[in-house]
């Protein structure tokens, strides 16, 4: 089942939102589902809380504080942490940035080359790129194994989409998933032992599953798409987002444990009333989580890409803490949370989308509480 190329542009170069486009046909008509309210721009939540205050009532606000039709500032100090621009590109753009667990080097996807998007790796501090992938087909959402020696990817080259594992070098590429499901965005567990992703199964639903790299055996633990699994090594936890309602691009974030290869513990740690909360990715001593936020996620241009502000933020993982890190300018979205305490991510603040850094702020998550406001 072939996927539109226009539709696949928005998927890469949105991440994880733009997979709720991923439907046979392409995307703009492919969603109808909309959240009550939406007519007016305004969805009911229910967790957002109007107080009564004798015969008015405050507005409604949404969990980072935010007021309907308000537009937001970046929080003081923001311009603090500085932003760093990694890759350039003339035409074509990046994607999907993974930095190695050494923080050496950034893996990502790319059309600098041809209309397909490929996979490219670079130094951090570097410009000379290396192409790990060429052919005719999209490969994307490149992860770096534990210990750095492996990447794994998503490709439509057999005609749907598969997880594929290769070299760092980009040999011995190995077909890790098959089946008429698109599967995608894979991340390894702690060990490097598995494989967690997300399939879109023929009832149009996404779904999250777990592959054993040693004995090929799958099993689903749940819904939701573009999972990603905490670094702690004596847990497992995974991060994900899920819609509010089926079909719809009304995200929050979720988060589940593993225990016996089963999903407990599933808990909704962020929700926005007038955003989608999309791309989760763990800090390094996974106490914390960064995403993006789409800010009126059904509002979308003739190529199905959404028109809202899209900004970076983190959070305790326990939902608490909540930090914005960029600054409302240009699109920033596919946060990677990097060894050297940076948050890497795709925006087109300098005109085509290219990878970006920009502090995390707190010098040791290990011990600093996030900032309140």
């Amino acid at each position: 089942m072939a996927l539109h190329v226009t539709c696949f542009r928005w998927i890469a170069a949105g991440g994880a939102f733009a997979a709720i486009i991923f439907t046979p046909g392409c995307a703009t008509d492919a969603i109808t589902t909309e959240p009550p309210g939406a007519a007016t721009g305004l969805p009911v939540d229910p967790m957002a809380v109007s107080m009564p205050l004798g015969e008015a009532s405050l507005p409604v606000a949404n969990v980072f504080g935010e007021l309907p039709n308000v537009a937001t500032d970046p929080r003081s100090g923001a311009s603090e942490f500085g932003f760093q621009q990694h890759t350039f590109v003339d035409e074509g753009y990046d994607a999907e940035p993974t930095v190695s667990p050494d923080g050496k080097f950034i893996v990502y996807s790319s059309t600098r080359h041809s209309a397909t998007t490929d996979i490219y790796m670079q130094k951090v501090d570097g410009l000379a790129v290396t192409q790990l992938t060429s052919d005719a087909a999209d490969d994307a959402f490149p992860t770096f194994s534990p210990d750095g020696q492996r990447v794994a990817f998503a490709s439509n080259r057999s005609g749907s989409w598969d997880i594929y594992q290769m070299d760092r070098t980009g040999k011995n590429i190995t077909q890790m998933t098959s089946g008429a499901a698109h599967d995608m965005h894979p991340s390894y567990s702690p060990d490097g032992t598995r494989l967690s992703y997300c399939s879109l199964n023929s009832r149009g639903q996404w779904e999250l599953w777990i592959v054993n790299l040693t004995t090929n055996e799958r099993r689903q633990i749940g819904y939701g798409l573009f999972p990603k699994w905490s670094p702690q090594i004596d847990k497992d936890v995974i991060a994900f987002q899920r819609a509010r309602n089926r079909g719809g691009r009304w995200f929050s974030l979720w988060t589940t444990d593993i225990i016996d290869g089963e999903a407990r513990s599933i808990t909704e740690v962020a929700i926005s009333t007038n955003a989608a909360i999309v791309s989760p990715a763990w800090s390094p001593d996974g106490k914390h989580i960064a995403f993006a936020t789409i800010v009126e996620p059904t509002s979308v241009d003739s190529r199905g890409k959404p028109m809202g502000q899209q900004d970076v933020w983190t959070v305790a993982a326990d939902g608490t803490g909540r930090h914005r890190l960029t600054d409302g300018k240009g699109v920033n979205t596919s946060p990677f949370w990097a060894a050297d305490n940076r948050i890497y991510f795709i925006s087109n603040r300098g005109g085509t989308d290219c990878i970006w850094s920009v502090s995390a702020g707190a010098k040791n998550y290990s011990t600093a509480a996030m900032p309140k406001e």
